[in-house]
């Protein structure tokens, strides 16, 4: 444990000490639900294109995704209480943190084990690629790519350690493949109702 806790922050402040003013503006953007909004509305109106009558219940499955990997993820970082990179005043002076133009730097909150960044955006991937798998499976490597680069901003801003984004993703995963089985269960049982009526 203490190999793995030594290599999670080597890994920590060898992508934060990468910083430069450019990325500095560009990661701290990208960490931001908003800057992803144009590429979200874009899957969704393709997704409403293809499956029209079901995009409702799609995007309340999307909705449900992300009540499940924040609300567990917060459970977590609330019971397990592991100080953020940003918070750790054992390193606290070895990480750059990103300053704001009122002068006040990003922390984040207190605690960071799991990353909700991590879960929610990989609970999402599931539910991309699954419903985007009849679409085209040309370009479902997007999806978790994006993730990855938003995950990515979460180490080089050090408010998050690897570890934390790793299970983070992982939690998201499981999320994300739990709401696709509700999904499934969903659409059976209104499929048994019309031809039953």
């Amino acid at each position: 444990m203490e190999y793995l806790e030594l290599l999670d922050r080597e890994i920590l402040l060898t992508i934060n000490s990468l910083h430069n003013p450019f990325l500095d503006k560009l990661l701290y953007a990208m960490t931001s639900i908003l800057f992803w909004i144009p590429f979200i509305a874009l899957a969704i109106w393709i997704l409403w294109k293809y499956y029209q009558k079901k995009i409702l219940l799609i995007i309340a499955f999307f909705a449900l995704s992300l009540v499940f990997t924040d609300q567990s993820s917060g459970f977590i970082k609330d019971t397990v209480q592991r100080y953020r990179p940003s918070h750790n005043l054992e390193i606290q002076d070895k990480v750059h943190l990103h300053q704001n133009a009122d002068g006040s730097v990003y922390r984040g909150g207190k605690y960071g084990f799991v990353s909700s960044h991590a879960a929610n955006s990989f609970g999402w991937v599931v539910l991309f690629i699954y419903f985007f798998y009849p679409i085209t499976k040309k370009w479902l490597f997007l999806f978790p790519l994006c993730a990855i680069i938003f995950c990515y901003t979460r180490i080089y801003l050090a408010v998050h350690y690897p570890s934390d984004v790793l299970c983070g993703a992982i939690l998201g995963i499981l999320c994300g493949i739990f709401c696709l089985y509700l999904y499934k269960t969903s659409i059976r049982r209104i499929e048994e109702q019309s031809t039953n009526s």
